[in-house]
């Protein structure tokens, strides 16, 4: 544990060194403001869990793609990476540290979404099944951290992947049915979304605020921490490999 909390103490003061990072919740508020808008346009305010689910999914989409599967990658460029290769610590579980503290921030999204929603349109969000709600974004968070992790390792190891980051947004916003449920695409692309955390959670959290009863709520909670599991593991692999190919040979780069 003394890996673990040491990683995530390093990514607490670096968020202080540079609030920077976190700057994409500054624009939470907006998207929450432009579906509302687009909402109450179409007299569909029953719909307003839609406009603070999507906008919260999307923060913490990016937050694993952009900083914490970026982590690694950026102590390279600082030269820091060389002093974690070269000690004894795991890695691993500091990097797991990092992605977690990273992803645990994203949950600020939903509560500025959800304020957006009550401060400025008069609409609160409904809480029909608060401990389904609680337990669908705890589990949500820690597989936005095996994603990040995943990220990480692909960031680390082949640096080219980085370049293609920002176009994995969209895509994965609509499959994911962040906004729309899935049921609206053609049928023959829906199975891709069930590979996609994005749509269990996304599901999961549309059903905790109905007033109805969650139907098979922990298979599907089940589902969306297996990928979170799958995920981690993938990226745990790649990035214990990584660290014994630059202790072997020395080289921190992608040479």
């Amino acid at each position: 544990m003394n890996e673990f909390c040491a990683g995530a103490r390093i990514q607490l003061r670096l968020f202080r060194r540079n609030p920077g990072h976190l700057l994409v919740f500054t624009t939470i508020p907006f998207f929450s403001a432009i579906f509302l808008s687009s909402l109450n346009a179409a007299d569909r305010t029953d719909l307003a869990p839609y406009a603070v689910i999507a906008p919260t999914l999307m923060a913490l989409w990016l937050v694993s793609l952009d900083l914490a599967g970026s982590v690694i990658d950026d102590d390279r460029e600082e030269g820091m990476l060389e002093l974690f290769t070269a000690s004894p610590a795991n890695l691993s579980l500091m990097l797991t540290g990092r992605v977690l503290v990273v992803s645990a921030a994203g949950l600020l999204a939903f509560a500025e979404a959800a304020l957006t929603a009550r401060m400025f349109f008069g609409i609160p969000l409904p809480t029909a099944h608060p401990w389904h709600i609680l337990a669908t974004l705890a589990a949500t968070v820690l597989t936005t951290a095996g994603t990040a992790t995943v990220m990480a390792g692909a960031f680390v190891t082949a640096r080219s992947a980085k370049q293609f980051a920002n176009a994995l947004g969209y895509p994965f916003y609509v499959l994911g049915g962040v906004l729309v449920p899935v049921t609206f695409l053609p049928l023959w692309i829906r199975p891709v979304s069930w590979f996609i955390y994005l749509y269990w959670s996304a599901d999961l959290l549309r059903s905790s605020t109905d007033p109805a009863p969650v139907e098979d709520f922990g298979a599907r909670l089940g589902a969306l921490c297996l990928l979170g599991g799958v995920s981690f593991g993938l990226g745990i692999l790649v990035v214990n490999r990584f660290v014994c190919r630059a202790r072997a040979h020395g080289i921190t780069g992608t040479e």
